[in-house]
């Protein structure tokens, strides 16, 4: 028996299969796309919050829609709704293609602001973690993992 827990062994299959079709998570299966996404999203989430999340630039620059979209998936929907109504509050369209402009609206919030607050809400959210990894079971087949 393997020491990985089950989620470990669904996101390393997932995140080979992602390095094996180029890198774009769009290019996978839903529930692999999923797996990645999540997985990716909530560990820099987790260790920042918001302004670690939004403070990235994703490779292939998938719009926020994307991360909310799979938080649904999972049954993540607060989280999801968290990831929204943060990127909306961007005063500019399509935030996720200008990191400088993020990164300077984020500059200037304080530790009270809506912002900060959506992202303490996600921030070290167990369940979203025991939501994916159900959504993992759910789809095991899938994943290579019986």
């Amino acid at each position: 028996m393997s020491d990985k827990s089950f989620l470990e062994r669904a996101s390393d299959y997932a995140f080979s299969e992602l390095k094996r079709v180029g890198g774009d998570p769009a290019n996978l299966p839903v529930p692999l796309q999923t797996v990645v996404v999540i997985y990716s999203a909530q560990g820099i989430i987790d260790n920042g919050g918001f302004g670690y999340f939004f403070g990235q630039d994703f490779d292939f620059s998938p719009p926020y829609s994307v991360f909310s979209e799979s938080y649904r998936r999972i049954g993540a929907v607060e989280a999801a709704n968290c990831i929204d109504k943060a990127a909306a509050l961007f005063p500019f369209e399509d935030p996720h293609l200008f990191k400088e402009k993020r990164m300077q609206f984020m500059d200037a919030l304080d530790e009270s602001s809506e912002f900060v607050e959506l992202g303490d809400r996600v921030c070290g959210d167990e369940t979203v973690w025991a939501a994916l990894e159900e959504y993992a079971r759910r789809h095991s087949e899938l994943l290579l993992l019986t």
